[in-house]
């Protein structure tokens, strides 16, 4: 078992520029190995453990004396990986723990960056699934109270932006501040829940709307990544004046919970809250704009057993309400939409504007004016 790291005293020297975080994380992971070795040497049978802790609950609450910021009461519990282990799945999850670990350092030392992509196609036979890599750099990251990008680790790209140099690019994990010189002439943003709704706008050419004014359409083909959420921040922290920044979403309970995550982000990255979007206005897709639009359920769809039960799991969800129990602004809507849905057992598809009069285009040239 090779975990491709080397910790000899001649190399364990922090980087030259190393941050507090980094240190931590080197820290972390040196005195781990050290660990390892030291069970090996001193029990002749000996067996490493390596506790990492992952987060199991988050509950939020308002900090009053840092202006009534929304932050989170975050609930873990200790995961243990063990070699040799009681069986060949304990052994190779040690492994790839290891694997893992070895790969963070390597990257904090040099001053690199890498993806979590990466690292799984580095030893994909170890890994298996990429799945597993995701998890370990999650709960590595909040074991050691950093960031992800603090492991040097990042996301694989995969949002999407058009009105940026007039075409459609990917947004990158470091999006350079410099860009933003290039962005004067924004007059909104709108975040859409898919690649083939921004597509569809762009052939429409609705960032260079002549009555709403240029804007940028954001997609991150569904749950946000890390990148898209910073960019967006970027974008709503830098450009002078501020603009509006807007939601589009399906009617259905994913939908809601993708609006979830780029206003207030997801469990597993509780601690990544510099991202989040509390200014996101939801404009749809509602029930009444259905009725306002089609004047039936025409073009809805019934609800799937998960899609019930991903609804009524998250109106008894903390990670949706204060420490008094009610619900977090921006998300009221949401839980009332959801009520809705369970008693009418119908959910909608944005794709459904299309078929009515003046299509998607006409609807957000009036949700947008407002």
């Amino acid at each position: 078992m090779t975990f491709n790291v080397d910790l000899e005293p001649s190399t364990r020297q922090a980087p030259v520029h190393v941050s507090l975080a980094h240190q931590k994380v080197i820290n972390y992971i040196e005195s781990t190995f050290d660990n390892i070795i030291q069970e090996i040497r001193v029990r002749p049978y000996g067996k490493p453990v390596i506790t990492l802790r992952r987060i199991t609950a988050i509950k939020p609450y308002y900090d009053h004396s840092d202006y009534m910021r929304l932050k989170w009461h975050i609930e873990d519990r200790p995961i243990s990986y063990s070699f040799p282990g009681k069986n060949k799945d304990e052994a190779w999850r040690f492994a790839c723990l290891g694997r893992v670990l070895g790969e963070i350092y390597a990257a904090v030392q040099s001053g690199i960056l890498v993806t979590k992509r990466d690292i799984y196609y580095h030893d994909p036979s170890l890994f298996k699934h990429q799945g597993l890599v995701d998890r370990l750099v999650d709960d590595i990251a909040h074991t050691c109270g950093v960031r992800r990008l603090d492991l040097h680790v990042v996301a694989s790209p995969k949002g999407l932006v058009a009105g940026f140099k007039n075409e459609v690019i990917t947004i990158p994990d470091m999006f350079p501040h410099a860009h933003l010189d290039a962005l004067g002439h924004v007059r909104w943003i709108l975040v859409v829940e898919k690649e083939a709704t921004l597509k569809a706008l762009v052939e429409q050419s609705l960032h260079l709307h002549p009555t709403l004014g240029s804007g940028i359409i954001v997609t991150a083909k569904g749950y946000p990544d890390l990148a898209t959420r910073k960019f967006l921040r970027t974008l709503c922290d830098e450009l002078s004046p501020p603009v509006p920044l807007w939601g589009l979403f399906d009617l259905d309970p994913d939908g809601m919970r993708i609006l979830k995550c780029y206003v207030y982000g997801s469990k597993t990255l509780a601690h990544e809250q510099e991202c989040n979007l509390p200014e996101m206005k939801w404009i749809g897709l509602r029930y009444r704009h259905l009725l306002q639009t089609c004047h039936d359920f025409s073009l809805s769809l019934p609800l799937t057993p998960r899609d019930r039960a991903v609804a009524a799991s998250i109106l008894n969800s903390h990670e949706w309400r204060d420490e008094s129990g009610n619900i977090l602004p921006c998300l009221v809507g949401c839980h009332v939409e959801l009520q809705r849905m369970l008693l009418l057992n119908r959910k909608a598809e944005i794709q459904a504007l299309d078929d009515v009069e003046g299509g998607m285009m006409a609807y957000l040239t009036e949700m947008l004016r407002n």
